[in-house]
């Protein structure tokens, strides 16, 4: 867990001044399931991560409406992966269980000012380089 944690505060001195929305942990073996409703006008940056024993990387699934991105996130990578969606429909964030598999997956959703947002601005849509 002290792992995961420090993951999603490597961005703590990034320069972004970010508000959290939710933090929350599952354990791999349940995977994760959630549903926010991206209410307001500003981005949202979501920080995950997994600690496992013997699992490299997690498939996390990014949805809204028909749309839908999967990622794999690294376990135990010293900074948490940084997702962006964009607010106003509600997304779905899920991770695929680990039948007997041990360890979590930590993720931590948080606001940011338009002008943080680096890359894509909407991840779910997956924008091409």
């Amino acid at each position: 867990m002290q792992r995961a944690q420090r993951a999603l505060d490597a961005y703590a001195d990034d320069g972004t001044d970010p508000e959290v929305v939710d933090t929350d942990t599952s354990y791999i073996a349940s995977g994760v399931s959630k549903t926010y409703a991206a209410r307001g006008t500003r981005p949202y940056r979501l920080d995950i991560t997994c600690d496992t024993r013997g699992v490299a990387e997690l498939t996390l699934t990014l949805s809204r409406g028909d749309d839908e991105q999967p990622y794999g996130i690294g376990c135990g990578d010293p900074e948490a992966d940084q997702f962006t969606i964009p607010p106003g429909k509600p997304f779905r964030i899920s991770v695929d269980r680990v039948k007997n598999g041990t360890g979590l997956v930590a993720w931590r959703l948080n606001t940011i000012a338009p002008d943080d947002v680096e890359g894509c601005d909407d991840d779910i849509t997956a924008c091409e380089d």
